[in-house]
């Protein structure tokens, strides 16, 4: 039995599916891929992210310097013995979220007392701050604390 004007696929169908892969390729391609981002990730010194905010210093004493910058909501350390300065490593990277995502606030500085480190992302389309935020401190850059986005003064250690 042959069926006129029937057809298996209607152009709406058809164009909904190619619409449906566009937003998926253009979703995929707001997000960043390439190399692993856990903390052990190190990079060579010579081969330092440009960050974007200014380079913090942290010192220690004994001609010990622990540089922090910022790059995209990614915070790396590096420890600088004399003027020679190591390789940079990934602290703090902002928490996975099912959305693209992309920084809106970000601070580094040291207050006399601590270095104090501050990044927000947001959902791309979305208004206000922030899908993930946090704020973290240290004296010595080993030993943190975080500052929960419902708290300006409550500190606890970070595990």
């Amino acid at each position: 039995m042959i069926l006129h004007g029937w057809q298996p696929f209607s152009w709406q169908s058809t164009f909904t599916l190619v619409a449906l892969i566009g937003m998926a390729i253009a979703v995929s391609a707001c997000t960043e891929t390439g190399s692993s981002l856990d903390p052990s990730t190190k990079l060579e010194a010579k081969m330092a992210p440009v960050f974007t905010t200014p380079i913090a210093e942290l010192k220690l004493g004994h001609d010990e310097t622990v540089l922090f910058g910022i790059k995209a909501c990614k915070v790396y350390r590096s420890m600088q013995i004399g003027s020679t300065p190591g390789n940079w490593e990934l602290l703090f990277k902002p928490a996975p979220y099912p959305l693209p995502q992309h920084c809106v606030r970000e601070r580094l500085e040291f207050d006399g007392e601590y270095i104090q480190i501050e990044i927000g992302t947001q959902a791309m389309g979305a208004g206000g701050c922030c899908t993930n935020y946090a704020a973290y401190r240290s004296r010595d850059g080993e030993n943190w604390e975080i500052r929960p986005a419902t708290s300006i003064r409550e500190w606890r250690a970070l595990d």
